[in-house]
């Protein structure tokens, strides 16, 4: 005898099987467009696998099943959960095997987080030896010596990697980086006037320019470049603090300067003095604007910049 399904079972078994489905597909286009925008929510992209994906037959996907496992995996390890990066490695190693050289790579990234670095490096060196132009394998060993505080050899291997790939800016960016952790500011500044010529429209890469010179002591320069900040993007709060500092200081180097002020002197300073004002009154209304609970900090902290 068949059995009897009622009505509303067979209608609530279809309602779960057409969400479950929606959900799948938009856990799969959220995916995509993090790919395509080269998007770094690391604990999302976890979430969205291990709540909706995981335990699917991606084989409707086609393609798109690997580059989402090999996602997966980069996001896992960002996010300290190396089990999950092991289950899409096997994945990736299964369907590839040893024949690519994405997934040895991917093999040498997962021994790095967890501190076999002489397994990575081995990986590294072999991939070297068929091609010694991998930009990303020699990107790895980079980061390999940083891991473990080798700053000079990785400063040193930087310099020799910038020499054959001249217009990356993630390397100028991290070159910068590592020289001002070693308080090399004339270095630093190099790097960061290189990516203000390869991209002049980055407000972050004006930014950093600005907070060079202004350690360097170079508070015109500095200056110059906060307000090229904003003029790019003009919500750049610490460009706006960054106008008050510099201008501070040089109101101060003005007025100690000249025991006898001239006109020319005083027009100068009040200057200053205005661009303080209005730097202040800026980041008083976005704050006004988005945080307004945090008002009276915020007052108290630029008073004691100007004081």
């Amino acid at each position: 005898m068949t059995a009897f399904v009622p009505r509303f079972a067979v209608s609530s078994i279809l309602f779960f099987l057409c969400e479950d489905k929606a959900n799948m597909q938009s856990a799969v286009e959220k995916l995509r467009k993090y790919r395509d925008e080269n998007h770094r929510s690391h604990d999302e992209i976890v979430d969205l696998w291990t709540e909706n994906l995981s335990r699917r037959n991606l084989s409707s996907l086609g393609d798109e099943k690997w580059l989402i496992l090999e996602q997966v995996f980069k996001s896992a390890l960002h996010c300290s959960k190396q089990s999950i990066a092991r289950q899409c490695f096997e994945q990736l190693e299964k369907q590839f095997k040893e024949t690519s050289c994405r997934v040895k790579t991917l093999d040498a990234m997962y021994f790095e987080s967890i501190g076999v670095f002489e397994e990575a490096e081995k990986i590294y060196s072999t991939l070297l030896e068929g091609n010694e132009t991998d930009a990303i394998v020699r990107k790895r060993q980079i980061s390999l010596l940083k891991e473990q505080n080798k700053t000079r050899e990785a400063i040193s291997e930087l310099n020799t990697y910038l020499e054959l790939y001249q217009a990356d800016q993630e390397a100028w960016g991290e070159l910068c980086e590592l020289y001002l952790g070693e308080h090399e500011y004339v270095k630093a500044a190099f790097c960061a006037e290189e990516l203000l010529l390869i991209n002049p429209h980055n407000h972050l890469n004006h930014e950093r320019y600005a907070s060079i010179r202004y350690s360097q002591g170079d508070y015109e320069k500095a200056r110059t470049y906060y307000f090229s900040t904003l003029k790019i993007n003009p919500a750049n709060i610490r460009a706006l603090y960054g106008i008050i500092l510099t201008s501070t200081n040089l109101s101060l180097k003005s007025s100690s300067g000249n025991s006898s002020k001239t006109s020319n002197a005083n027009e100068i300073n009040q200057s200053y003095l205005e661009q303080i004002q209005w730097a202040r009154d800026q980041i008083l209304q976005k704050y006004r604007e988005s945080s307004s609970d945090l008002l009276p900090i915020v007052e108290i902290a630029l008073q004691s910049l100007t004081s």
